[in-house]
């Protein structure tokens, strides 16, 4: 076992740019336009490839309770992929259901970034941006967009925030009855989630037609365990599950503190299904509230952790880098020597090393 691990870290410290590349080009079969996830990590755990996460022409859904980072991870991934010349076409569409992103964008991830994010809509009087309030609002922008051949990136922010015209209809209906003293029995309740599983084959068909992307932020009523992941409640009924080509859960793994107050989270973030690669991974990040997804941070304690770096007490020897020193001086260290892309390549590296390791070295069935 020491000598497999030895073996296995020898080749990771003799990683070379080129071996990464062609490590992530065969990684992914066939070859697709990869989507930043908005989290190194998280790329990786989704398809082998510190590039990106999710498949053009897919739809995932990313669920978690209210205080673990969903929303921060979709703007994240807006971020990300504003920086990318491929995706200068997109339309970036954030559609705010809860009317709840009080995040200054603009401080957060860049003046660029926030003006790239739009609404699915504006009010033709005041100008002012419109969002989804039912699951036909939603069907009607997304549909739009495909009608019109506009590729795009479209964030729905939370589906669980939606309601229905059936549902609308419904209440106003109860509330006519009980002014006059009368009761209406019957729900509309499972209108939503009929109406979704009518229309998502549909809409992913059209996202696939332009390799476009949709992400679906679900809710859940309870924090998730971030040891067990027991999955909690989740509206939408099987279609979510059915269509996405990732499903994630996001669950609070610790708070991140610093002269006793809370500045931060650790995020764990499980890939419960997979179809780009059909692994199965887990992964961890910090996440601060005036900085955002620290993909550095997340990325120097993965190497330590795999046991590519040496932590002695709290100094740790970063030999690919020729540096050593207590984490949060090699963090500044590699911000200022401008040395990131050169970590994520390292890391990257690492994680396919370790994915080799786990093969079964078996001789092919056919």
């Amino acid at each position: 076992m020491e000598r497999t691990k030895s073996k296995l870290m020898d080749q990771i410290k003799n990683h070379s740019k080129k071996s990464v590349e062609e490590n992530e080009n065969q990684a992914i079969s066939p070859p697709l336009i990869l989507i930043p996830t908005g989290s190194v990590l998280l790329n990786l755990a989704c398809s082998n490839s510190k590039r990106g996460g999710f498949g053009a022409g897919k739809m995932a859904n990313l669920i978690g309770d209210s205080s673990s980072g969903k929303t921060l991870l979709a703007l994240s991934m807006f971020a990300e992929v504003a920086k990318l010349k491929q995706f200068k076409d997109y339309h970036l569409v954030y559609d705010d259901v809860e009317h709840a992103c009080e995040f200054n964008i603009e401080e957060l991830f860049g003046k660029y970034t926030a003006k790239r994010i739009e609404a699915p809509t504006l009010d033709m009087e005041s100008g002012f941006p419109m969002y989804s309030d039912t699951i036909q609002d939603f069907h009607s922008y997304i549909g739009n967009l495909i009608a019109n051949q506009e590729p795009f990136i479209y964030v729905l922010d939370s589906f669980d925030a939606l309601t229905s015209e059936e549902e609308q209809d419904k209440t106003e209906e109860m509330w006519g009855a009980r002014k006059i003293g009368k009761k209406i029995s019957g729900s509309y309740g499972m209108e939503k989630a009929k109406f979704l599983g009518q229309i998502l084959r549909q809409i992913i068909e059209g996202v696939k037609k332009i390799n476009s992307f949709l992400l679906i932020i679900s809710q859940t009523r309870d924090n998730i365990n971030p040891i067990s992941f027991v999955k909690k409640t989740r509206s939408g009924g099987n279609a979510l599950r059915f269509y996405a080509s990732h499903e994630i859960w996001l669950a609070v793994a610790g708070k991140i503190r610093k002269n006793n107050k809370i500045i931060g989270t650790n995020i764990k973030a499980k890939v419960t299904k997979n179809k780009l690669t059909g692994k199965l991974r887990e992964v961890e990040f910090p996440v601060y509230y005036d900085y955002g997804i620290d993909d550095i941070g997340a990325c120097v304690d993965l190497l330590i952790n795999e046991g590519v770096w040496e932590k002695k007490k709290t100094i740790i020897d970063a030999v690919q880098f020729n540096m050593s020193g207590t984490r949060s001086k090699l963090i500044r260290q590699i911000e200022q020597e401008k040395m990131q892309k050169k970590l994520f390549e390292l890391v990257g590296d690492t994680w396919l090393q370790i994915e080799k390791s786990l093969r079964l070295d078996r001789i092919p069935k056919y």
